[in-house]
């Protein structure tokens, strides 16, 4: 069970991830360094913030949408009050809100927050000023400050100034307004409605960004989790996460020992296969091992693309014994492969290198000993399986 922990720690993220997978997958194209194994780490440093500032975007995007419906629902209340003026000012909001998802969806967050910013400030006060305080609509200048603090545009000190001459704004109007006589005097039943209405709606939009946005970030969270321990290319494991699992393999072997193998695999003759049919018949190759591999083994099983075209093959609880007829498997499925294009007669090959690891013994060590029994095959003629002896160590 530990095991299987282990590899579900690193094995991809598969649930709930449809809606941000488009996005994150653009961002990790923006970064050529995604497609080489060693730089795995860098990944995450790197797409962090655009992951942040993709599902800002959708958050503003989604409240675009939520005022503006809520603004035209104001318009036709306003028009059946005869308050006209009012009536006009929110299909002007509505058109704000449209120009401001479309600076959205052209990338441009911050002119895009900065325009609803600005709509939100003068619809609020203009409200007020018209139909008085108890109306309620000076809350919505309440949703401002924490989504403004969210946005990951501008810096931290800007944010925080800004937030605080929000605030600051906010209790001056509350101390000016609140006394002052509005310019149109509703029915107490309509403003008491008002107030109730904009309370509850500050409330639902509040609560409904703040839910949307720590969903699109836990999802967001999962995705670059993938990106850092999956090669982008097969979908195996990369190096990175296999180090990681050959760690906490190695911490289990010492507490209850038991047999484990190492299986080193190289496509052979890869340099001349990209050289000779181009770099897509390559990727094609390596996908189509890979399959081969992650279809071969146990769900226990661990496998990963180890750099260029070599993988790397660690089966627990697996004597060297049991190994060979799994290894022989594998070498025999990927010589069965067939390039898709009918012109391409050249078949795909492999050799792999195969080893048992020694209790104790550092997971260097036996890779070391599987990479010399790979290369011995390689010397040999390729297309077949090296065993290497097991060190001297024995097992339990």
């Amino acid at each position: 069970m530990r095991l299987l922990a282990v590899r579900d720690r690193c094995a991809p993220i598969v649930t709930n991830r449809a809606q941000i997978r488009g996005w994150t997958d653009k961002a990790a194209a923006m970064l050529p360094c995604m497609a080489r194994p060693p730089n795995d780490e860098l990944a995450p440093a790197l797409l962090k913030g655009l992951v942040a500032s993709q599902s800002f975007k959708m958050v503003l995007s989604s409240a675009c949408l939520l005022a503006g419906v809520t603004h035209i629902a104001f318009a036709v209340l306003f028009y059946q009050s005869q308050v006209v003026a009012m009536s006009w000012v929110n299909v002007g909001s509505v058109l704000t809100y449209v120009l401001a998802a479309a600076l959205l969806r052209r990338d441009q967050v911050a002119a895009g927050m900065f325009v609803m910013i600005f709509e939100v400030a003068a619809h609020a006060i203009l409200a007020v000023i018209t139909v008085g305080w108890e109306s309620g609509f000076h809350y919505y200048l309440l949703i401002v400050i924490p989504v403004f603090l969210a946005n990951q545009v501008n810096k931290w000190p800007f944010k925080i100034a800004f937030a605080t001459t929000l605030t600051v704004s906010y209790v001056a109007l509350d101390w000016y307004l609140r006394k002052a006589t509005p310019m149109f005097e509703m029915s107490a039943t309509t403003l008491a409605y008002l107030h109730r209405f904009n309370l509850v709606t500050t409330i639902a939009i509040l609560s409904g960004l703040t839910v949307l946005y720590v969903h699109l970030i836990t999802q967001a969270e999962a995705r670059l989790h993938e990106l850092a321990t999956t090669d982008s290319l097969t979908g195996l494991m990369n190096r990175r996460c296999m180090l990681d699992a050959l760690a906490r393999e190695q911490a289990l072997r010492q507490r209850k020992p038991h047999p484990s193998t190492v299986l080193l695999v190289d496509i052979d003759h890869f340099k001349k296969l990209n050289d000779t049919f181009g770099h897509n018949m390559g990727d094609w190759a390596l996908k189509a091992v890979a399959e081969v591999l992650k279809n071969g083994v146990r769900e226990m099983d661990f496998v990963a693309r180890w750099g260029g075209e070599e993988f790397l093959i660690v089966l627990p609880h697996a004597s060297i014994e049991g190994a060979r007829p799994v290894a022989e498997r594998l070498r025999l499925s990927i010589s069965e492969l067939r390039f898709p294009a009918n012109d391409h007669p050249l078949r795909v090959s492999a050799t792999l290198g195969l080893t048992e690891m020694g209790i104790g013994e550092e997971a260097d060590q036996a890779i070391q000993r599987a990479d010399a029994a790979l290369y011995k095959g390689k010397s040999e003629g390729r297309n077949q399986v090296v065993v290497s002896s097991a060190p001297v160590l024995q097992h339990a």
